[in-house]
């Protein structure tokens, strides 16, 4: 059940919510219990039940019956990598950690369709063209794209012309980067694309540097 907070638990909730996500609360910890947190913020008890109960529905605390309740690590969205060199896809899945965000790796269109059914916390993407061959990689950004049309899908190619029959179509990639890549332009990948869930004006949109 998600709670609707009012405006004492909302802040209470957002209190205890930024220092979990600031690393203030570590996970593993263990939490006051709800009569000390509701000493300490001022609040009812029953107020702090609801705080911890849209805290566990978001996957941040856990209430263990009989033992108390404990901080959890905040959950990191997930950036699906296909590419089928490994050692791109080492350094490419090196960026997006440093990124804050989780990579999974695919090393073929078959891998990475099974992870995309299996894997709810995708955000993302990443897709080479030629695997081997470019008619590979296309099918795999079309059938992506028809599947999951809101899931942002970018192409990293060295290759952008081979990408010239997708435009005008709902199946172009929202964004285009050409091979080699660097950190800084993957950050930034990371932050046009997953700012919205608009894909922008079908085009060419290489993040070259």
């Amino acid at each position: 059940m998600i709670y609707n907070l009012g405006p004492r638990a909302r802040r209470v909730y957002d209190t205890l919510r930024a220092r979990i996500e600031s690393g203030e609360l570590k996970e593993g910890d263990q939490l006051p219990s709800y009569v000390m947190l509701a000493t300490q913020f001022g609040v009812a008890p029953l107020t702090v039940r609801q705080v911890l109960a849209r805290l566990e529905e978001d996957g941040l605390v856990s209430r263990e019956q009989g033992r108390g309740t404990y901080i959890r690590a905040p959950a990191r969205p997930v950036v699906l990598i296909v590419d089928d060199e490994a050692p791109v896809r080492e350094v490419l899945a090196g960026f997006v950690e440093h990124g804050g965000y989780r990579s999974l790796t695919a090393p073929d269109p078959g891998a990475a369709l099974a992870a995309l059914e299996a894997e709810s916390d995708i955000v993302l993407v990443m897709s080479d063209v030629r695997m081997p061959t470019a008619a590979v990689g296309i099918d795999f950004i079309r059938t992506a794209r028809r599947r999951w049309p809101e899931l942002p899908l970018a192409a990293i190619t060295a290759f952008p012309g081979d990408l010239d029959e997708l435009l005008g179509t709902p199946e172009w990639p929202i964004l285009v980067l050409t091979k080699p890549v660097r950190l800084a332009q993957i950050l930034e990948l990371l932050r046009l694309a997953l700012r919205s869930s608009s894909p922008p004006a079908p085009g060419r949109h290489p993040l070259a540097g």
